[in-house]
């Protein structure tokens, strides 16, 4: 239990500094847009926006820095918030908007208690928020137990934001109150005495390893910071600069940690060396999101602030990247500690600003080549150290995705069929809309295919085969067709998808023709929404025509994903279809709502039997009831019975003893692409006249003799 709270208040710390995220993107702009190291670009700014352009810079990083305190404090609650537990069997967990407010008010009152009065918003009170928004969160939880927002009853049907401002009202006095008391309690707590770094200072300096042992500090504490969720370099200044680091504008010496020299030769590309990180990951990496991250990082981490690695790959809370995220930094410490310490190097006043790139800061460092030489070394040897660990977490990225993706295909499959899109939540929601964007591009660029599953009469012999949707994505590999279906009936692009399913197929029957295969029936799936479109028919007829194809080569499966449309405009695209002559059958028949119906409603050539019913026949006496009336309903109406999922021989024995006429499954065949699949009609038709099995075309020959 203590073990989830803290995971759930890191998970809460680390996502509420990513949902900051918009916010640092735009103090990262400010940063580089006053800094960017080219004279020619200062001057062109100075002479577009006047000679105080940097000072207009400056006010707006303060801006960004000065609310993130409190912006935090809000996130950190909401997001908390949201991973508590709720009391009762109905959810009561409160609108993150109160949630935020509640803590907003929270931090007003604290600040202003233990800062005399000033309210500090910004970087300084970072610690405070993070504090502030968790206990905001866990009272808020507690108020809900002792029935604290029970106090207001209110109608159930009042305005809903009043309804949560009036039943919060007296929680939020309460915790309001509570934070007063603590604040002043803190106040109240002696003054610490000495520094905590001071014995370890004191100690270096006595051993006469001041700079080896501080500039190794520096870097663990810094890391440390960091990998928790607090801004390393803001909480360095805060409390530990003077300590560790020779003052401003002090030459190096030997006896503290120097500042221009930890910036320039071991945060290089910001905390961690994430310039190796982003070398390795272009290297190793073959994940999209890593390479994507890696990739918008790229420009500000040549500047060294890395927000967006710390953040969005992200390095904050990730346990696969803590060793080197910690190691590396501690490495190129020693390494670059031993050559100014050896003499190979020699530290001088560099002149610039800690976003000043590497292998330039190098050189303004030391003056030489050899401070541009072990930079690059560093880089190189910050990507060896972070590559297996780039491997490691494309490996845990591919489970995660892969675990995320079959979450959302269960809950849109196990949505209702007409479930919009817009419904759908969360990550799934996410991956769903991805996902449709990727179905879009792939449809555009003809990287959908058929595979065809062949189908056999009583006797043996192939007479057809059903054309199913294929699509390899790049990432997720083999979508489910049931998958792709749904998404494009839900987002409005089943009828362009269908059109590309009923060309192809076409296309492909066609070719059987000219290989001799012109007997053959192609089975092709129509989702219900198709028989919405008015163009059709006509769209059938032409592909007959651009084929040459006759009707009764075509056989369209009406499935049951969502309920057949009811009025007179599908009545008419009906009996269009049944007009042109194609064969029409109903897919899935037995378990729908709505598959009776469909009988009633036009011509049916043939019903495929549910795929739940044959895969349990052998088990189930029930299905094998239904499935005799199946084949007694298809009798008398004169419609052939197929069988899907047939994958035993027993199976197979006892579909065709009810009385079934065409079975379809692995018994006989898998799915094959197409130039498979001819070559299957060609072996199957070859093995049974062997075998002296006449075909029904041989049988009509005979009788007509």
């Amino acid at each position: 239990m203590v073990l989830q709270r803290a995971h759930a208040w890191l998970t809460a710390v680390r996502d509420g500094f990513v949902a900051l995220l918009p916010l640092t993107f735009l103090r990262v702009l400010a940063v580089l847009a006053g800094s960017f190291p080219v004279a020619a670009y200062q001057r062109a700014m100075g002479r577009a926006f006047g000679a105080d352009w940097h000072s207009h810079l400056d006010h707006a990083n303060l801006a960004f820095l000065g609310i993130f305190g409190v912006a935090l404090c809000a996130v950190t609650s909401v997001q908390l918030a949201h991973r508590l537990p709720t009391r009762g069997g109905l959810s009561t967990r409160q609108p993150p908007l109160m949630v935020a407010v509640c803590a907003v008010v929270n931090f007003v009152i604290v600040s202003a208690v233990v800062n005399d009065g000033v309210v500090n918003f910004g970087f300084g009170s970072m610690l405070m928020g993070l504090a502030v928004g968790l206990a905001t969160a866990e009272l808020l939880r507690l108020a809900e137990r002792l029935r604290l927002m029970d106090l207001v009853r209110l109608p159930y049907d009042t305005d809903a934001s009043l309804y949560h401002a009036l039943r919060l009202s007296p929680a939020m006095v309460a915790i309001g109150l509570l934070m007063f008391v603590a604040a002043q309690g803190w106040n109240q707590l002696p003054a610490p005495g000495a520094h905590p770094l001071h014995p370890l200072v004191a100690w270096a300096q006595a051993s006469h390893a001041g700079v080896w042992v501080l500039s190794v500090a520096a870097a663990l504490i810094n890391q440390l910071l960091w990998f928790v969720g607090l801004h390393g370099s803001m909480a360095m200044d805060a409390y530990a600069s003077r300590d560790l680091f020779a003052p401003d504008g002090v030459a190096y010496a030997s006896t503290l940690a120097w500042r221009p020299m930890f910036n320039g030769f071991v945060m290089l590309g910001g905390s961690g060396a994430t310039l190796g990180l982003l070398l390795a990951i272009a290297l190793a990496s073959r994940d999209r999101a890593q390479r994507g991250i890696a990739k918008l990082a790229l420009l500000p981490s040549l500047f060294n602030i890395n927000d967006i690695l710390l953040y969005g790959l992200p390095l904050v809370l990730n346990p696969v990247y803590l060793l080197p995220f910690l190691g590396v930094p501690v490495l190129l410490t020693l390494l670059v500690v031993g050559a100014a310490q050896g003499g190979w190097i020699h530290m001088q006043d560099p002149g610039f600003v800690w976003t000043t790139p590497a292998l330039l800061s190098g050189w303004l460092l030391t003056g030489s080549w050899r401070g541009v030489a072990l930079q690059a070394l560093e880089i190189a040897l910050g990507a060896a150290c972070y590559l297996p660990f780039v491997r490691r977490a494309d490996a845990r990225l591919r489970q995660s995705q892969a675990l995320a993706f079959e979450t959302a295909k269960r809950e849109i499959l196990a949505g209702a069929a007409d479930t919009p899109a817009s419904a759908w939540h969360g990550h799934s929601r996410m991956i769903a809309r991805g996902l449709l964007d990727d179905l879009r591009a792939a449809l555009a660029r003809d990287q959908l295919w058929l595979a065809f599953q062949p189908m056999h009469d009583r006797a043996g012999w192939a007479v057809g085969a059903e054309a199913l949707l294929r699509w390899d994505h790049p990432r997720h590999g083999s979508v489910p067709p049931a998958l792709i279906v749904r998404l494009a009936e839900q987002s409005g692009d089943m009828l362009r998808l269908g059109t590309w399913v009923l060309e192809h197929a076409c296309a492909a029957k066609a070719r059987w023709n000219q290989a001799g295969h012109r007997a053959m029936t192609m089975a092709v799936n129509l989702s219900p929404l198709q028989l919405t479109d008015p163009m059709l028919a006509q769209h059938v007829r032409r592909c007959l025509d651009r084929y040459e194809l006759a009707p009764e080569e075509i056989e369209l499966e009406i499935t049951e994903t969502v309920a057949l449309p009811d009025g007179q405009a599908v009545d008419r695209v009906l009996g269009e279809l049944e007009r042109t002559g194609v064969r029409l059958a109903i897919d899935d028949f037995g378990m729908g709502s709505s598959s009776l119906l469909y009988l009633r409603r036009f011509e049916v050539h043939a019903i495929k039997i549910d795929g739940s019913l044959t895969r349990d026949l052998l088990d189930n006496p029930t299905n094998a009831d239904i499935i005799r009336t199946i084949v007694m309903l298809g009798r008398s109406r004169n419609v052939q019975v197929v069988a899907e999922f047939v994958e035993t021989v027993q199976q197979r024995r006892a579909l065709e003893a009810m009385g079934c006429d065409v079975f379809q499954g692995w018994y006989h065949s898998a799915p094959l692409d197409e130039a498979r699949c001819l070559d299957y009609f060609a072996l199957s038709a070859d093995r049974l006249r062997m075998a002296g099995v006449p075909s029904q075309q041989d049988m009509a020959v005979e009788l007509l003799r």
